[in-house]
């Protein structure tokens, strides 16, 4: 007889219930999505206008979906929260809805999408659960160190080492090939322990952040050890390699907003709607500059210094975006 699967924090909203998703296949979506996306701007001209709207809708419910299983076990990371917000008021946008002629919130449009993206045609909207960082008591993380990464640092990094690699191995660079999926491991690794810290129920979870901290070891030419001292040794490698994250280098006031986190939300691509109007369609989140002023390299060939790039009636913030040095 077949066990059930466990009864986890998410499966309080239908849609999850009924999909029973796991973390790690989350995990795998998020990241085809992203490099998906990627793959859009790097070759713009390379896609029809429907392929590129289903890319980039698959980017905003994949992500969306695994920035709001994080919020509703409890993260107290408060990016996972409103990140999980922002995407699905992307997704309003991205399908031509906006949330003041809608009933629908952005976090109940995310989350039917997310179900209807997998074959659930029986989800009706529902009140959104709230995303706040009390919503749903986290455990304490007796088995996580203090000075475990955020969860959203941590997604961001797994998904950049993801779409690197995957650059890398197509260029025919096995070193660095190789050096991008260890990252990506490792960030891969700690992330799934967090999930699994947040749910004690999730031992899938922890089994993979285990799996990947063998995967690394057994990499770097290290013996074979306990799970426990794997996903330790994920913690310490990674901390090893960014020791500006061991401790807080933004105070809770900071000028850039980012309340001590170090990362804010940042508008990238904005509806052309004419007469100079444009409409925010499309924010993520990046690392806080602390209030330092942004400029454009004025030698930059998609910009020329005006800090935006056009297309199919979009506005979008040049990649070339970097800090101004004060001391410059």
């Amino acid at each position: 007889m077949t066990a059930s699967p466990p009864s986890l924090p998410e499966h309080t909203v239908a849609a999850y219930a009924q999909e029973q998703a796991s973390v790690q296949r989350m995990i795998l979506e998020a990241c085809w999505a992203h490099a998906q996306r990627d793959t859009v701007f790097e070759q713009p001209g390379a896609f029809r206008d429907d392929q590129v709207h289903r890319i980039q809708r698959a980017h905003l419910v994949h992500l969306g979906a695994l920035y709001d299983v994080f919020a509703l076990r409890g993260s107290h990371d408060s990016e996972m929260h409103e990140a999980a917000r922002a995407l699905g008021t992307n997704l309003l946008a991205h399908d031509g809805l906006h949330l003041p002629t809608t009933l629908c919130s952005g976090i109940d449009y995310l989350r039917n999408n997310y179900a209807l993206l997998h074959g659930r045609t029986d989800v009706m909207p529902q009140p959104a659960a709230r995303l706040t960082a009390g919503h749903n008591p986290a455990p304490e993380r007796a088995d996580m160190p203090l000075y475990c990464p955020t969860e959203s640092r941590l997604v961001r990094s797994m998904l950049w080492t993801y779409t690197v690699a995957g650059d890398c191995r197509r260029r025919g660079d096995p070193l660095q090939t190789a050096v991008q999926v260890r990252a990506h491991h490792i960030a891969r690794g700690l992330l799934l322990w967090c999930a699994a810290a947040l749910a004690s129920a999730d031992r899938a979870a922890a089994q993979a952040a285990a799996r990947a901290g063998h995967l690394v070891r057994e990499g770097d030419g290290r013996p074979r050890t306990s799970d426990e001292k794997a996903r330790q040794y994920l913690l310490e490698t990674y901390l090893a390699e960014h020791p500006d994250e061991n401790e807080q280098s933004h105070e809770p006031d900071c000028p850039g907003g980012c309340g001590g986190t170090a990362v804010v939300m940042l508008t990238l691509t904005w509806e052309d709607q004419g007469d100079g109007i444009f409409v925010a369609v499309w924010a993520e989140p990046v690392d806080c500059t602390a209030g330092a002023p942004q400029a454009h390299d004025p030698d930059c060939s998609d910009c020329h210094g005006h800090g935006f790039t056009y297309s199919r009636g979009e506005r979008h913030l040049c990649g070339c975006l970097a800090p101004v040095d004060p001391s410059a």
